[in-house]
């Protein structure tokens, strides 16, 4: 079976500093990949490639059999095909954000393809029930909270229903409630409903988010494996600094300093 993504040997570079460091990979369809490592360890650079806003100096990247490239992009035909079947959500809502209502933020993307308008009122209004978004629909999406931020970032990607979603720290700095929300909906695209790749630090969910992963480490993938396996490979972790281990006391008359291991 053709694989969806295949990279092979990328390398990106800002400057100085090499962000994917030869890079390969294989995604097929229907699975859930998760990215696994610290902050510039290389997981957003790996995401932007995979949605053609960065091309890299050298390697190849193939979607679906096709070649990924700057110069595929000058052709409308294969760049709106292309589009409508990856989406981003980047790590930060803000920069996704820019409509005056959270209505006009999900009819965004229906309307630059040009889809009939009361075929994007049905999907909009479909997708703001499901993401638990009505009551902000005249909203402003810039006086949200963080949380409610995410799920319009999510949503407005969502509304398109792209065979692909590139996910990038999804779940930070999210209160707990939000939190569930958004692993709830990554459990839900269990068993091939779509391709979701995850870029995270965040472990403690892992299990339910993912059926491989990948583990970064100053741009190139160190492991991949299980979630189980990649949980239980503690060495890893620490050395790619995703746990760290320190000493903790606890109330008097209890046992004395030992190691506990914490998300980085």
């Amino acid at each position: 079976m053709t694989p969806l993504f295949q990279a092979d040997d990328l390398v990106v570079r800002y400057g100085r500093i090499t962000a994917l460091d030869q890079l390969s990979l294989t995604v097929h369809k229907g699975e859930r990949i998760a990215l696994l490592g610290a902050n510039g360890s290389g997981k957003s650079t790996l995401l932007r490639v995979l949605d053609a806003l960065v091309f890299p100096e050298s390697g190849t990247l193939q979607f679906a059999g096709a070649a990924v490239t700057a110069a595929r992009f000058e052709g409308r035909e294969f760049t709106y095909a292309f589009r409508k079947r990856v989406g981003l959500v980047f790590q930060n809502p803000d920069v996704q954000l820019f409509n005056p209502t959270v209505f006009d933020e999900l009819a965004f993307g229906p309307l630059q393809l040009r889809w009939p308008t009361g075929q994007i009122r049905e999907r909009v209004e479909e997708v703001l029930a499901t993401m638990h978004l009505g009551h902000l629909r005249d909203r402003s999406p810039h006086q949200l909270s963080g949380g409610e931020k995410k799920r319009v970032a999510i949503a407005s990607v969502l509304v398109l229903d792209p065979e692909v979603l590139l996910l990038d720290e999804p779940t930070s700095a999210l209160d707990p409630k939000s939190h569930r929300q958004i692993v709830d909906l990554l459990t839900s695209w269990s068993g091939g409903e779509k391709t979701v790749i995850t870029a995270t630090h965040d472990l403690g969910n892992l299990e339910e988010i993912s059926d491989r992963c990948f583990v970064f480490e100053k741009g190139k993938i160190v492991k991949v494996a299980s979630a189980l396996e990649v949980l239980h490979d503690v060495p890893l972790l620490q050395r790619v600094n995703l746990v760290s281990a320190h000493k903790h006391t606890h109330a008097p008359g209890q046992a004395g300093a030992h190691s506990h291991l914490h998300g980085s």
